[in-house]
């Protein structure tokens, strides 16, 4: 059996600017106090578990809304420092294996996610791509279908970030 092949329509692009230099933005990954204060969705209190900020490293984190906790992971892929960082993330267990979401909608498990840092006076911007990551075509679809909620998620951490950036 082949696996769907991801097109271009497939894949999730956003792009945010802050008002800061590409270091201070880019180091806003690298730390688990940094993420703690700003990663995930607002609605949630999340907090590192661990953080192994290098190629093949883990960041391991939960998400507490009310009494209900979630867990997530992300494998770090690629990390050039102040240009490039690539993931995998996945919802997870108490221990970091990833699990499915656990929403209604079939997503992948895992989903594979670029940002590229660039620098313009004084001013950084992120260019996101997220696309699935070893997905059958109906992940892809589910997938697709949040591409909106993605989009305002991501609107929301990144508008979290930005705050964390004034400090």
């Amino acid at each position: 059996m082949n696996a769907p092949t991801i097109s271009d329509k497939d894949k999730l692009r956003l792009s945010y600017e802050f008002n800061a230099p590409k270091e201070l933005v880019f180091n806003a990954f690298s730390t688990a106090e940094a993420l703690n204060e700003w990663w995930g969705p607002v609605e949630t209190k999340n907090s590192a578990i661990s953080l192994d900020f290098r190629p093949g490293g883990v960041f391991h984190f939960s998400m507490k809304f009310g009494e209900h906790v979630n867990y997530g992971r992300f494998l770090f892929k690629t990390v050039n420092a102040h240009d490039l960082l690539e993931f995998t993330n996945a919802f997870a267990d108490e221990k970091g294996n990833p699990i499915p979401a656990p929403f209604d909608v079939k997503l992948p498990v895992e989903i594979f996610y670029s940002l590229r840092f660039t620098e313009t006076g004084g001013k950084t911007s992120i260019e996101l791509t997220g696309e699935p990551f070893d997905a059958t075509q109906e992940e892809i679809d589910g997938f697709n279908s949040i591409a909106e909620d993605m989009q305002r998620g991501f609107g929301a951490t990144f508008s979290k970030l930005t705050d964390f950036l004034k400090k």
